[in-house]
């Protein structure tokens, strides 16, 4: 075996043993959401149990007790009611914080989500995608998100496609009365801009609730997605 056949099969056992890990650290991953997903469920369960099951008992034994003495003194069954209500009332007040406690704000949800997904664009396409952001997310609504990562996700696959770029940013800010979203990468450009299925469904979709899609490819290539502040 010569020098270059002992270098590739170096090569290829060094790759089977990265794949190996790779496999092994994606099993830890799964298996750590999976974890992770069943001691916050393992916690709420208990938050409910702890808060909420004690006041429903409470509450059960005062309209038990009224339900019993109805007939014989009807104030003091009436007293007991009440108290019934009040415990009831504070048990669904828990049950709601509970609830809002369980969801994260939304501007949260939105940006982490963006996030990941920039991470594993970058790092499947091995293209230094950075992402930025500026003013408060909490204005951007459920839908605006979604808009918004559609819009990326097609701007994203556009500038793999066409562009040659080396670089490409993702640029999120929310100004007085409108969020501005960019995608704007380092490639070719174009000289004159042919609107394709993917400009034209961000077109449509951004169009629906009211905003622009503005495309640029004087230097390098541009979308900027326009959507007013509800």
């Amino acid at each position: 075996m010569n020098k270059s056949e002992s270098q590739l099969d170096l090569m290829r056992k060094n790759i089977q043993k990265l794949t190996k890990h790779l496999n092994e650290n994606k099993e830890y991953i799964r298996q750590s959401e999976y974890t992770v997903k069943l001691e916050e469920r393992n916690r709420i369960s208990q938050e409910i149990h702890d808060k909420i099951g004690h006041s429903m008992t409470g509450a059960l034994i005062q309209m038990e007790a009224a339900k019993r003495l109805m007939e014989l003194d009807k104030e003091k069954a009436e007293e007991l009611l009440q108290n019934a209500i009040n415990i009831s009332k504070e048990g669904i007040e828990n049950i709601r914080m509970t609830l809002k406690n369980m969801k994260p704000p939304t501007e949260q949800v939105g940006i982490h989500r963006m996030k990941l997904f920039i991470d594993e664009f970058s790092a499947k396409h091995d293209l230094n995608t950075t992402l930025t952001h500026n003013g408060n997310l909490d204005t951007i609504s459920p839908i605006q998100w979604k808009i918004i990562h559609e819009n990326v996700t097609e701007a994203l696959t556009n500038t793999m496609k066409y562009s040659d770029a080396s670089h490409v940013s993702v640029d999120i800010k929310v100004l007085n009365k409108l969020i501005r979203v960019e995608v704007k990468d380092n490639g070719k450009g174009a000289e004159k801009i042919k609107k394709g299925l993917g400009i034209i469904g961000m077109e449509e979709r951004t169009a629906a609730i009211n905003g622009k899609i503005i495309v640029d490819s004087t230097h390098g290539f541009s979308v900027t997605t326009l959507l007013p502040i509800q």
